[in-house]
């Protein structure tokens, strides 16, 4: 059954100076569309995480975007924070904008990522909670940590909390969760905070960041830790992992490929990665053209029946299936269980400081 939903709320390029006209200023930005033509001869680079996201990512808004406005728009992945730190200090960029965790974006504005000049983006009809936290990036993805379990291995009588997630006498068997690739991960942390007690309606502290860490490593025998959503979805499938922390999309990826899951939408962490602007590149100007455009209820329809993930535009109305709405997060219904992160303090380099360290031992197995 195929539903309408209404929700409410290659090649790499250096980014050379281009002999093409000077880019027209952004004036009076509608999200969606650009002018016909508008940046013929110009050439700029996207960054993303690469595999299937960035595909549709590239499909549904850039690819467009480059057929009417006339730029020819080139991608790279995956985009690290290392690579933006020497092209920023080099001043040798080889990218343009990103899409990027909301808390690496936010630690880093105004150094990394340009201050965004938000009359150059049209974001009247972003789904509601979606904006704010930094001045250095908008919303590109909006979605979900959430606990997941094996509908075969604990039928209708699976962990219903974070509460639950982490307890392994209860609900035994192996729990996927995200590694943070090296860094600190803000959405896992909170979901372990609330296990032990945090309100997602207070604010976030460095003591309950350390009572999730706390939460972590008590259970860390029972923890498989993945670095890729691709590794997540495959613990699932597999069924090395009976229950997990990931991510909405691999979920659903998850459940199209045959695996039986039930979603946990209790206190589920709300995450928005960012499109954000290099700092210095000269090809600021057409990034704002590109990510006004991204923004679009048609685009952000086109990326929906493409990812999985949800729209940000509060006007798209994407075709999607049954399963594919099941993990749809933008609705007032999700909204209404959902915890942000905290980028009021993920954002503070001073209070992840300390907490990176115990981080990467218990990630380690020490």
């Amino acid at each position: 059954m195929v539903t309408v939903l209404a929700v409410g709320t290659l090649a790499l390029a250096g980014c050379g100076a281009s002999s093409a006209e000077p880019v027209p200023a952004v004036s009076n930005p509608v999200a969606g569309q650009v002018a016909n033509g508008i940046l013929k001869g110009h050439t700029i680079t996207y960054a993303a995480d690469g595999g299937t996201t960035q595909d549709a990512q590239m499909k549904a808004f850039f690819t467009p975007f480059a057929d009417a406005s006339g730029v020819k728009i080139n991608q790279d992945s995956p985009q690290t924070l290392a690579k933006i730190k020497a092209q920023v200090q080099s001043k040798n960029f080889q990218w343009d904008f990103i899409s990027g965790v909301a808390d690496t974006v936010a630690r880093n504005c105004g150094t990394l990522f340009e201050k965004l000049d938000m009359s150059k983006i049209d974001t009247s009809n972003v789904a509601d909670g979606l904006l704010g936290g930094t001045e250095c990036g908008v919303p590109s993805i909006a979605y979900a940590m959430m606990a997941v379990y094996s509908s075969d291995a604990f039928g209708g009588n699976g962990p219903q909390s974070w509460a639950d997630f982490f307890n392994v006498q209860k609900f035994p068997g192996t729990r996927a969760m995200y590694s943070g690739d090296g860094v600190i991960d803000s959405a896992t942390v909170q979901a372990a905070a609330i296990a032990a007690g945090w309100d997602g309606k207070t604010p976030f502290t460095a003591d309950w960041a350390t009572r999730g860490l706390d939460q972590i490593e008590k259970i860390k025998d029972s923890i498989a830790f993945y670095s890729t959503g691709a590794q997540a979805q495959q613990m699932l499938e597999s069924g090395e992992a009976k229950i997990g922390a990931v991510w909405n999309g691999r979920a659903l990826a998850a459940e199209k490929n045959g695996k039986q899951l039930t979603p946990v939408w209790n206190d589920w962490i709300s995450i928005v990665d960012r499109f954000a602007i290099i700092k210095g590149t000269p090809n600021a100007e057409i990034a704002y053209y590109a990510i006004n455009y991204a923004l679009g209820a048609e685009q952000q329809a086109k990326w929906t029946e493409l990812s999985g993930y949800s729209p940000v535009n509060k006007n798209a109305q994407p075709k999607i299936d049954d399963v594919t709405k099941k993990y749809i997060t933008t609705t007032p219904e999700r909204a209404a269980t959902s915890v942000p992160v905290a980028l009021d303090f993920w954002k503070n380099a001073d209070d992840v400081a300390p907490l990176q360290d115990r981080w990467s031992s218990i990630v380690a197995g020490g």
